[in-house]
């Protein structure tokens, strides 16, 4: 069975409603909390189907996008019904009623009714939707990664004197700059341009994880390099970051410095998997969020 942290999971993440942007992502969920009051009844937090019943899931993905078409693929194989589902695109109640399972892998602020829909009326969701909203906010993401124990470059909120990385509060409005405008700054880690990008997918009985060496998107276009080796310190705390969130699946992007300490720069729940070979374990966290086994 998955065990679900509260539903004020957004309440404990540090100083959430201290920040100004972050009082923005908590009026949200204040604001669909408090729309129904009413409590949720229990058969619908997941509701059990028959044996015999379709399973439909939705994919809040591009469709093109590789791995989650492969996995598309071999959830047809396995008689499901698939669909993907435009994250660009407005989501109507009336596109996920019949769904029985919603894989938010990439979300943005207008589908948040939709998924808060969802969770009310018995479709399940891939993750966490606390969660979901809460690392919208790249300043959430980063005290999150502190609390679970990775290293991160302090925040500051005017121009460092060297080089620095800008960012935007929110990931959805753009990605990181070097030495441009942001609405907080980084300094730049001194380091070779590569990022190195841990995965972490919980497949219903373990959390796997995986890492790979990319060039960054700092200096030019992304450009995979190799697979990253495993590395217990990171992996460990990646996988207390999935269970303390109740993620099911998450990237986090690391830089290392040049006394070889790595440094957790981004948190991302969209993350693509690509050259990872994490393919089955998505296929069997996909599975396992279903109605009858979640």
């Amino acid at each position: 069975m998955r065990l679900r942290p509260s539903n004020r999971w957004i309440d404990r993440v540090p100083d959430c409603r201290v920040l100004p942007h972050s009082r923005i992502i908590y009026a949200w969920w204040q604001a669909f909390e408090s729309a129904d009051q009413s409590p949720i009844p229990l058969g619908l937090l997941c509701p059990t189907m028959g044996v015999d019943a379709e399973n439909r899931i939705g994919l809040l993905c591009d469709d093109d996008q590789p791995v989650f078409t492969t996995v598309a693929e071999r959830l047809r194989d396995a008689g499901h019904a698939v669909q993907f589902l435009d994250p660009r695109a407005a989501l109507s109640t009336s596109d996920i009623d019949d769904l029985s399972l919603l894989v938010n892998k990439q979300v943005f602020p207008h589908v948040f009714p939709a998924l808060r829909h969802a969770r009310r009326t018995g479709t399940c969701l891939w993750n966490d939707l606390p969660a979901t909203i809460a690392f919208g906010s790249r300043l959430i993401g980063l005290a999150a990664l502190e609390a679970v124990g990775f290293r991160t470059p302090p925040v500051r909120f005017d121009e460092p004197d060297g080089e620095y990385v800008a960012k935007d509060y929110f990931i959805w409005n753009s990605d990181p700059e070097l030495n441009g405008d942001g609405d907080f700054y980084q300094e730049l880690i001194p380091t070779e341009p590569v990022d190195y990008k841990y995965y972490a997918v919980h497949d219903g009985s373990r959390v796997q994880t995986a890492g790979r060496r990319v060039t960054s998107k700092l200096y030019g276009p992304k450009r995979f390099l190799s697979r990253a080796q495993d590395r217990p310190g990171l992996t460990s705390r990646l996988r207390h970051l999935v269970e303390r969130a109740d993620l099911r699946g998450v990237g986090v992007d690391f830089v290392k410095d040049d006394q070889d300490r790595f440094w957790a720069v981004d948190i991302n729940l969209a993350a693509g998997y690509r050259n990872t070979g994490l393919e089955s374990a998505l296929y069997e966290s996909i599975v396992a969020s279903l109605p009858a086994r979640c």
